[in-house]
């Protein structure tokens, strides 16, 4: 789903009807304050971003909302000054667009990004589980669960690779080791031990003398 954020009402309504053409679900909101609402009522895929907004700024909006997801975000604006277009990417922009401009273009970008994030890959979902990754939400029979980051890490880790073996000392070395320091291997066991506490124990599988698997299946 994308989620258009733009104050002027016609443009927004115009976005909206061509990527609808292309079967791309969408929602609309005219402020920040609005789309703070549909993103936590939604999932969305894509954001198409005003730079200037009545209660805010696209800027510093992108630069928070990076703390916690890496979606696609793709202004609009206005100006086309350098500076403005280098403080974008710099908070994590994935495109920039300037005013006016074809829609038909603007409708290739957002496809084009969609197609390079594939947003739907940080998303998991079986008759048991619903994670997101980007939003960082996990769920277990419609009931959320606080993850620890060690946790979050490590339970990304085996359902991106699900049906895969992924040794322990992967694991260790991708989850602690960022600075090569030493991580006793008691520290994954009591990790892995507390996650399938949170989640259940079935998905998770010990594989004796490798490691550990995630055998659950994606719908």
């Amino acid at each position: 789903m994308v989620l258009i954020i733009e104050d002027d009402d016609s443009l927004r309504s115009g976005l909206l009807l061509a990527l609808e053409q292309d079967s791309i679900s969408t929602i609309g909101a005219a402020s920040l304050q609005e789309g703070k609402k549909l993103l936590k009522l939604n999932r969305v895929d894509l954001i198409v971003l005003d730079c200037n907004l009545p209660d805010g700024n696209g800027i510093d909006f992108c630069r928070e909302f990076r703390k916690s997801s890496n979606i696609p975000i793709i202004f609009l604006t206005v100006n086309d000054a350098e500076i403005e277009i280098v403080s974008a990417f710099r908070v994590g922009a994935t495109d920039y667009v300037t005013k006016p401009f074809s829609i038909m273009v603007l409708r290739e970008r957002i496809n084009a990004a969609l197609r390079r994030f594939d947003g739907y890959g940080n998303i998991y979902s079986d008759d048991t589980y619903y994670f997101n990754f980007d939003l960082m939400e996990y769920k277990v029979n419609g009931s959320n669960v606080i993850l620890s980051t060690v946790e979050q890490k490590i339970l990304k880790l085996l359902v991106m690779n699900r049906n895969m073996i992924l040794p322990r000392e992967h694991l260790i070395e991708t989850v602690w080791s960022v600075n090569g320091d030493f991580i006793d291997d008691n520290a994954l066991t009591v990790a892995v031990k507390r996650l399938r506490q949170k989640i259940g124990a079935n998905a998770i599988k010990t594989v004796y003398g490798l490691g550990y698997m995630w055998e659950g299946s994606k719908k």
